[in-house]
């Protein structure tokens, strides 16, 4: 083994594979992996590494390969328990496969979600797997032409120029509600984010339909209550303070389901035996707390699997055509949904009763 010692500064791969006896390839291989070598050298080299106390230049390789092996993550609220659970699964398998994950939270705002991918972008990373704020990307325009390989996943499903995965909105709020429908509910009132979201488009398209097949079309209650827990609070509290509340809730979003439930309990309303909740995605205390919530899961974990998937054939320099993949939710029943209060029916058709006696003093 030759006694050379590193020059001033931090040791090079020159410097192993000098003190090791082998190749700069040598070291390199078994530093990478990409070829195998003898076990022999494989102990030369790695002894010598650890004497000189070499640290690979990970820039440097990455400059030479024009690849930083990263990839980001934009998502546009980290303190929902869906993107949490998406992310935590795109960091395994990007993780599994060499690559790092940047995560950058946009705070449901396109101004900051336009300066976190102009971030990104100057770190040079490979990829983009983006939940973005809105499904028109129109606000970040400029920055368009310069993402690498990008998908899009929940939010803008569709999008010309992208791979998207999302769960199937559609389908999936048309099978909550039917729920509440066969447990005998009809006042039913969906307490959603945005009409702009196409999720929440889906969302709202999926109960009106589930609706009309029971013949109750005309029935319908869309609450809007905003992005946030405490809006979405307020506005599913003035349709509950309402003579002809509704018997069930179904919130469309976390931060909607989580709203859903501070308005029952502020208005001391008994779950489900006044008003009955149905929820969207999943968190710890919903099986916690009593009554456990009913609830749609979405399928996160393969969400962000579809989406590596994708990003990876991207990165492989793939020219198929872009995708657009809807995947299944699943109902979760549990005790927050039960049939309508007895006299729910009493108060219905006390309030049709009274319809038709101020319909005839007004003919008359």
């Amino acid at each position: 083994m030759s006694s050379r010692t590193p020059r001033d500064g931090a040791p090079t791969i020159r410097d192993v594979a000098a003190r090791a006896g082998v190749a700069t390839a040598t070291v390199s291989n078994v530093l990478t992996g990409r070829r195998s070598v003898g076990a022999d050298k494989q102990r030369l080299v790695l002894e010598a590494v650890a004497a000189l106390g070499y640290r690979p230049n990970h820039l440097a390789a990455s400059l030479r390969r024009q690849q930083t092996r990263t990839i980001g993550i934009v998502v546009p609220d980290i303190t929902n328990p869906f993107f949490t659970a998406i992310v935590r699964r795109i960091e395994e398998v990007a993780g599994a496969a060499d690559y790092e994950s940047v995560l950058v939270d946009c705070n449901e705002s396109t101004v900051r979600e336009g300066a976190r991918l102009r971030a990104l972008l100057a770190r040079m990373i490979d990829g983009l797997i983006v939940a973005p704020t809105e499904d028109d990307l129109a606000a970040h325009a400029p920055l368009l032409p310069r993402l690498p390989s990008s998908v899009l996943i929940d939010r803008g499903f569709g999008t010309a120029g992208f791979d998207t995965v999302a769960a199937d909105n559609n389908d999936a709020a048309w099978r909550g509600c039917r729920h509440l429908l066969e447990l005998g509910h009809r006042d039913i009132a969906l307490l959603a984010s945005a009409r702009e979201l196409s999720n929440i488009r889906d969302r709202i398209a999926g109960y009106q339909r589930a609706l009309a097949e029971a013949g109750c079309g005309g029935r319908a209650r869309v609450v809007l209550g905003g992005h946030g827990v405490e809006s979405s609070r307020a506005a599913i509290e003035q349709e509950l303070r309402r003579a002809d509340r509704p018997t069930a809730v179904f919130a469309v979003t976390y931060p909607a389901t989580l709203g859903a439930v501070k308005a029952i309990r502020a208005l001391d309303l008994a779950c489900p035996d006044d008003v009955s909740l149905l929820g969207f995605d999943e968190s710890d205390w919903m099986t916690v707390l009593r009554p456990y919530v009913s609830t749609i899961l979405q399928p996160s974990e393969l969400i962000a699997d579809r989406a590596w998937q994708l990003i990876s054939a991207r990165l492989a320099r793939s020219a198929a055509p872009f995708e657009h993949v809807r995947l299944p939710c699943m109902l979760a029943v549990r005790e927050s949904t039960k049939p309508p209060p007895a006299d729910a029916a009493a108060r219905r058709h006390a309030r049709r009763t009274e319809a038709r006696h101020i319909k005839g003093r007004m003919i008359a």
